[in-house]
C-alpha cells in the first residue's frame, strides 16, 4: 500500500474512529441465572440481539444432560431463556457439529435437539420470547447407532447429515417441515458428514473418512441428494483432524477449517500433535491452496490445542477463524482474520478477565453482527484451577466485537505500529544485506520504504507462531517433535510483553546506501489504515564498489583536450586513482593520489579511442572517452 496524502489520510482516521464508536463491544462470561455447568454451541446473531445454545443441567431432570436456549440484546443480557429437558434421557445442546439457530422469515426459531443416546431427534420451533410453539420427531428407523450428526434448515426442509455404525454408511436426509422423508441417501463410504450448507440450490456436505487417514471429504450434491462431485483432501498415513467447518465465499468458492497434524506427538506414532488448517476450494472441489497454522509451546513444542473451530467468509472474502490457541501464559481464545488468498492480517488472543489466571478459553462459534462487527462465542474452563464462576469451572463466555477485533477489553483499542530493523553498523555501499525485520500493528498488509529507494510491499504474518525467546533462525527438534525438523526463518512472535504481540520477523535482502562515507538510512512503514512509522538507523558505508556517475552530478572534473595527440589533462580535487584503458579494457595509464592537474604524455598510445577512469575519494567513478590523434 503506497503512502495516502495527509488531506486522505485525515479523512480516513475519522470514517475509523467514527466506525469504532458505533459498534457495540464487550467481553463477558454470561450470567443466565442458571447455576450449572454451562458449555456454549453456537451463537446466532439477530437484528437485536443473539441467540445462544447452551449444554447444561436441571434439578428437575435429575443428573440428566439437558439444553438451554437464550435470547440476549445486544448488548449480550439475558431477555428470554427456555430449558429443553427429559426426565429419563440426556438431552444434547444440538447435533455435534456446531450449529447456529434458524431464523425463519416469520420470526420464529428453529433447532434440532439429540434426546439420549441415538433415540430420536427432535426439531424445536420457538416463538420470540422463545416459547414452544411445535416439535417434529424426527429419526431413522434403524437400531444402527448414529455419529456426527449435522442439521441444515431452510425454510421448506430439514437436511440431515451424518454416519451410522457399524456399517460405517454415510447418512443423508431431506425432511419436510412436518418430518416426512423426501429425499434419502445412504453410501457405504467410511464418510461421516459433520457439516451442511447451502449455496446456489446446491447441498455442500463436509466431513471425515472413517479410515486409517481420516482424510477431508467434501461433496457437491442437488436438492435430491445425488452427488455432482466428490473430492478428498489430506496427508497420508496421519490422521487427518477430528472434524472441520466449511462456509461459502462471494467468489462462489468454498472455505474450510479444522484441525490438522504437524507431527507426531511422540516417537511410537500413537497420536500426532496438531495444528490449525484453513483450505480453500472453487465450486469444483479443486484445491486453490492450504493454511497450516502452527503454534510453538513456550518449551519448545507444538500446542495440542490450536484448533479451528469454526469460521465465518463475509461479502469481501475476508475469512475469520476462531478456536483455541496459546499466548506465552496459557491458552486463550484466538480470532484470525485471513485474505481471500489465506494471507493473515491479524490474529487476537482474548480471555474473559483480559488477563490469565490459568484458564483455558475456548470459542467455538463466529458469525457477523448487524452493526458490522463480529459476535464470538464460546466458554471458559478451569477444573484444575478451582471453580472460578459462581461456584462452576465451566460457563458460557461470549465476544462482541468490532470488524478489526476490538473488545473492549483485551482489546480497548488498536495496537501501535511498531518498527525495528537489525542491520550492522557498517557495510558495504552497493551492497545488498540480509537483516532482520520486526513489524507489529493494527493489521496487514504492511508496506516498507527504504531511503535507498526499495519498497517492500504486502507484508502478511507468517503462519509460524513461537514465542519471542525462541525468535528465529531456530531448528526445532524434540522428542514431540518425532519426524519434524524446521529452521524458522519467517515467524510472528508472541510476546509476554502485551504492549507488543504477534510480531512479524522477517529476513530481507535490502539494498545499502551508493556513496560511502557516515549515512543515515531511513525506514518507513505502513500500515493497512495508512499509519505510517519512521525509523532512522546511523551506518557507516565503506566504498567496497565504485560508483558510476553521470554527466549531470555534481562532479568537478576537466579532461582535455580532446581529440588529444601530445598530451592529456586531467584536473580536479580529490582524485585517488587516474586510469586509461583501451578499447578492449587494457590499462595503458594508471596514477593513484593525483589531485589538481595531471598533464599525461600519449607517449605509447597509439592512435584511437580510450577511456579515462577516474576513481574519486568518496567512490564515485567517472569515465570519459577521448580519441588520441598523432602528426
Amino acid at each position: 500500500m503506497k503512502k495516502s496524502s495527509n488531506k486522505v489520510y485525515i479523512i480516513l482516521l475519522v470514517i475509523f474512529g467514527i466506525n469504532c464508536q458505533a459498534q457495540t463491544r464487550f467481553n463477558i462470561v454470561t450470567d443466565f441465572g442458571h447455576q450449572e455447568m454451562n458449555v456454549l454451541n453456537s451463537v446466532t446473531s439477530l437484528d437485536n440481539g443473539y441467540i445462544i445454545v447452551v449444554g447444561t443441567e436441571d434439578s428437575q431432570f435429575g443428573d440428566n444432560r439437558c439444553s438451554m436456549l437464550v435470547k440476549t440484546d445486544n448488548d449480550g443480557n439475558m431477555l428470554h431463556s427456555t430449558i429443553i429437558g427429559d426426565a429419563q434421557y440426556n438431552v444434547s445442546e444440538g447435533l455435534v457439529s456446531v450449529n447456529p439457530v434458524y431464523a425463519s422469515n416469520v420470526g420464529t426459531y428453529k433447532f434440532i435437539f439429540n434426546i439420549g443416546p441415538n433415540i430420536k431427534l427432535l426439531s424445536y420451533e420457538f416463538d420470540e420470547d422463545l416459547q414452544i410453539l411445535d416439535t417434529v420427531t424426527i429419526k431413522k428407523d434403524s437400531t444402527a447407532r448414529a455419529k456426527k450428526l449435522c442439521s441444515l434448515y431452510t425454510e421448506d426442509y430439514i437436511y440431515i447429515g451424518g454416519q451410522y455404525l457399524p456399517e460405517y454408511s454415510e447418512y443423508l436426509v431431506k425432511y419436510d417441515n412436518n418430518g416426512n422423508v423426501v429425499a434419502e441417501a445412504e453410501r457405504l463410504n467410511h464418510i461421516g458428514i459433520g457439516n451442511l450448507i447451502i449455496n446456489n440450490n446446491a447441498i455442500i456436505a463436509a466431513g471425515l473418512m472413517s479410515n486409517n487417514n481420516h482424510n477431508w471429504v467434501v461433496q457437491k450434491l442437488d436438492t435430491s441428494l445425488n452427488i455432482i462431485w466428490q473430492k478428498t483432501y489430506g496427508r497420508n498415513n496421519m490422521i487427518n483432524g477430528t472434524q472441520i467447518f466449511i462456509a461459502s465465499a462471494p467468489d462462489s468458492c468454498y472455505v474450510m477449517s479444522g484441525i490438522y497434524p504437524v507431527c507426531y506427538a511422540n516417537r511410537y506414532e500413537h497420536e500426532t500433535s496438531n495444528a490449525a488448517c484453513v483450505r480453500k476450494i472453487d465450486d469444483d472441489g479443486n484445491l486453490l491452496w492450504e493454511k497450516i497454522i502452527k503454534n510453538y509451546n513456550i518449551y519448545p513444542g507444538i500446542a495440542f490445542g490450536e484448533s479451528a473451530y469454526d469460521l465465518y467468509v463475509d461479502g469481501e472474502g475476508f475469512i475469520y477463524v476462531v478456536g483455541l490457541g496459546s499466548n506465552c501464559e496459557g491458552y486463550a481464545g484466538i480470532l484470525l482474520k485471513l485474505t481471500h488468498n489465506g494471507e493473515i492480517v491479524y490474529r487476537r488472543n482474548y480471555l474473559p478477565t483480559g488477563g490469565h489466571n490459568g484458564w483455558m478459553a475456548y470459542l467455538n462459534s463466529v458469525k457477523p453482527t448487524s452493526d458490522g462487527g463480529l459476535i464470538m462465542g464460546g466458554y471458559t474452563y478451569s477444573e484444575f484451577y478451582g471453580t472460578d464462576f459462581d461456584g462452576y469451572y465451566q460457563q458460557p463466555w461470549l465476544v462482541k466485537t468490532d470488524i478489526d477485533g476490538l473488545d473492549g477489553l483485551c482489546y480497548t483499542e488498536l495496537p501501535e505500529l511498531y518498527l525495528d530493523v537489525f542491520i550492522p553498523d557498517t557495510v558495504c555501499n552497493l551492497d545488498t544485506i540480509d537483516c532482520v525485520v520486526n513489524i507489529s500493528g493494527p493489521s496487514a498488509p504492511y508496506t516498507l520504504e527504504f531511503s535507498t529507494g526499495q519498497t517492500i510491499e504486502n507484508i502478511y504474518y507468517p503462519d509460524v507462531f513461537v514465542p519471542r525467546e525462541i525468535g528465529i533462525d531456530t531448528v526445532l527438534t524434540g522428542e514431540r517433535m518425532y519426524q519434524y525438523t524446521e529452521t524458522i526463518t519467517e515467524a510472528t512472535l508472541k510476546d509476554t510483553d502485551t504492549a507488543v504481540e504477534n510480531i512479524i520477523a522477517k529476513h530481507y535482502n535490502i539494498s545499502t546506501p551508493t556513496h560511502p562515507g557516515e549515512q543515515q538510512l531511513t525506514i518507513s512503514l505502513t500500515d493497512f489504515y495508512g499509519n505510517t512509522k519512521t525509523i532512522y538507523k546511523d551506518i557507516y558505508v565503506n566504498p567496497c564498489h565504485e560508483v558510476e556517475v553521470d554527466e549531470n552530478e555534481n562532479v568537478v572534473l576537466s579532461v582535455y583536450p580532446n581529440p588529444a595527440s601530445e598530451s592529456i589533462t586531467i584536473a580536479g580535487e580529490n582524485i585517488a586513482e587516474i586510469q586509461i584503458c583501451n578499447l578492449l579494457g587494457e590499462v595503458v595509464y594508471e596514477m593513484q593520489q593525483c589531485n589538481g592537474n595531471n598533464v599525461i604524455s600519449t607517449d605509447g598510445m597509439g592512435e584511437g579511442s580510450y577511456f579515462v577512469r577516474v576513481r574519486m575519494n568518496d567512490g564515485k567513478v567517472v569515465t570519459k572517452k577521448i580519441v588520441v590523434v598523432k602528426g
